[in-house]
């Protein structure tokens, strides 16, 4: 019996993935997703003999919890914030069983199911968007899956929002360009069809974020793949590459300020929008720093208390068009300072990592592709939210949760397992069969 509760435990990632949706349902179900957090935290308490796994994030997350707990005090529209809220805590339960998982099995199915989460998204993406010119021609497609006839949850009369899915695809890109990059000689060697289904799926998604045309996506993402580039590459060629980062740069921020205003993904906002929508979210800070406007109040409250000059009343605006602004809005400011708490120590965390594979000769280590995507897909994420987001308890949020999982289960595998790491070498196999001969 025990056992049978250590599984549960151990698999509660997949439950929690599956359960998920519920959380954006009828109200009914959030009672049910509650309860089963509840049965699932039990279950772990009985088989493992503590609530909760011991995590470098844990007095972070304990603090973000309670600012959530805290900001339930001024919901200003409980249809609105109970779904979301409840998302939070099934995403960080989520992020609780990833790191257990992966310390009692691997972190490679996570891997695996993130990259098909990712996958899955951008082909809905593809079907279900409204695509900018010179793209498209992309909107032919949905006429062989027409999703825009379905009632898809947070997108206007089926219709996914390019920002929005531009963000969700720079977690997902530049981890699939590092696994790419990576993992390249390893599937080769082991099972070629795989590394091209790999090669495919990465192709498809670093595709369709560019035709998002989403300026904030692509700049972010371009941020996220440089990093990967410069982790494997050493000598003359990181010279090159370094040397091309500060033209690229002036390049591409020359352009972005030609273009600041202009409506290239369908967001009317431009620039001059969200400047205004942050000084209303500075505003809101200073009169609710403590709790926050409740999550995912600030698209009402920001009409009914802080009126805009700019936008029209009728534009919703679903978030603060920043992240570190959104969670402060969402839990106050001690919810933000949870959330740069997570940011800060998953930084450092995946900065030791990847000293720690360099210093015993791991660069062609499979664990050194994962970090190397963690931090290009973590850094994506970061840039992207300085000037849009998805919040927290958004629909695809789920998918920043388990990159901050594996974050943590790759450094506690590398620095903390006491493995042996296999390091598989062309060079080496050969040197090691002259000896032997």
């Amino acid at each position: 019996m025990e056992q049978i509760g250590r599984n549960i435990s151990i698999w509660s990632w997949a439950i929690l993935l599956l359960v998920l949706p519920l959380t954006f349902l009828s109200p009914v179900f959030l009672g049910i997703v509650l309860f089963l957090l509840t049965l699932l935290i039990g279950i772990h308490r009985w088989s493992f003999g503590r609530f909760l796994p011991p995590t470098p994030i844990n007095l972070a997350l304990v603090l973000l919890l309670g600012s959530l707990l805290l900001s339930q005090l001024v919901i200003f529209s409980p249809a609105l914030s109970l779904p979301k809220s409840m998302s939070i805590l099934v995403s960080v339960s989520l992020y609780f069983s990833v790191v257990r998982f992966s310390k009692e099995r691997s972190v490679w199915p996570i891997a695996v199911a993130f990259i098909l989460f990712g996958v899955l998204i951008a082909i809905v993406g593809l079907f279900s968007s409204e695509w900018p010119s010179p793209f498209s021609f992309l909107n032919a497609v949905s006429r062989y899956l027409p999703l825009d006839r379905l009632d898809i949850p947070g997108t206007v009369n089926g219709v996914i929002n390019l920002n929005e899915l531009a963000g969700v695809l720079c977690w997902v890109a530049p981890f699939l360009l590092a696994l790419s990059i990576g993992l390249r000689h390893r599937l080769v060697r082991k099972s070629l069809a795989l590394y091209l289904l790999l090669l495919s799926g990465t192709l498809l998604v670093v595709f369709l974020l560019l035709a998002t045309s989403s300026r904030g996506g692509i700049l972010a993402f371009a941020a996220g793949a440089f990093l990967i580039l410069a982790l494997y590459t050493t000598g003359k060629w990181r010279l090159v590459l370094g040397s091309t980062a500060i033209p690229g740069s002036i390049a591409v921020l020359a352009y972005l300020n030609s273009q600041a205003d202009t409506n290239i993904v369908g967001d009317a906002l431009g620039l001059s929008g969200r400047v205004e929508i942050w000084s209303r979210a500075l505003l809101v800070l200073q009169d609710f720093p403590l709790t926050g406007v409740s999550v995912n109040g600030f698209r009402q409250v920001v009409h009914e208390l802080y009126p805009l000059f700019e936008i029209s009343r009728d534009v919703d605006i679903a978030h603060a068009h920043n992240h570190l602004l959104q969670i402060g809005l969402d839990l106050g400011l001690p919810g933000m300072i949870s959330y740069l708490a997570i940011w800060i120590v998953c930084a450092w965390l995946l900065l030791a990592t990847l000293r720690d594979l360099i210093r015993r000769g791991g660069n062609h280590h499979s664990y050194y592709a994962l970090a190397a995507g963690l931090a290009g897909s973590l850094l994506a994420g970061w840039i992207f939210g300085l000037v849009d987001t998805i919040a927290l308890g958004a629909r695809p949020g789920f998918m920043w949760w388990l990159l901050i999982g594996m974050t943590v289960a790759v450094h506690y595998e590398v620095c903390f397992s006491g493995k042996r790491l296999r390091i598989y070498r062309r060079v080496s196999t050969s040197l090691s069969s002259r000896v032997q001969t």
